[in-house]
């Protein structure tokens, strides 16, 4: 759904490429679902806290009802190669959107100088060899703003 909501916002022309990534950082630092909390930040921007309560109606709402459709069926015919085989599907669709959003937000906020690059490539480096999250980004945090401050 991040990849979805991230498509709709631009299609909006309402929200710079900083303020899209600005707002998907943010929605993901704070506890709950990252697609409710993109949902509450875009419709806050939008019409205030009626166009939050709107956004994150119409992000939960239909989910809500497809799950609780489609639930018994997907039950009924679990562990089918039909239904195994859409799944496989699905996971595949679903990691096209994921990717083109890491692609994006990559783009925008990490090919814009050597600083930001060294930054994210530490960062993930850390991440992927097994360090906490946390203190990664912790790390390419303090790397970031030490390499800004040879900027000149």
């Amino acid at each position: 759904m991040l990849g979805v909501i991230e498509a709709e916002m631009r299609a909006t022309g309402l929200f710079s490429d900083d303020e899209i990534a600005d707002d998907i950082v943010m929605a993901t630092a704070v506890p709950g679902p990252i697609a409710t909390n993109l949902s509450f930040l875009a419709g806050k921007r939008i019409r205030g806290y009626t166009g939050a309560l709107v956004a994150v109606l119409g992000t939960v709402t239909a989910p809500f009802f497809s799950i609780l459709f489609l639930s018994g069926i997907v039950l009924h015919y679990m562990g089918t190669p039909l239904l195994t085989a859409f799944f496989l599907g699905a996971a595949a669709g679903v990691l096209l959107v994921v990717g083109q959003s890491l692609f994006k937000m990559i783009k925008t906020n990490v090919m814009t100088g050597w600083q930001e690059a060294a930054a994210f490539i530490a960062t993930a480096s850390l991440i992927v060899f097994g360090v906490h999250p946390f203190i990664g980004l912790c790390a390419g945090a303090l790397l970031s703003i030490g390499l800004r401050k040879l900027r000149p």
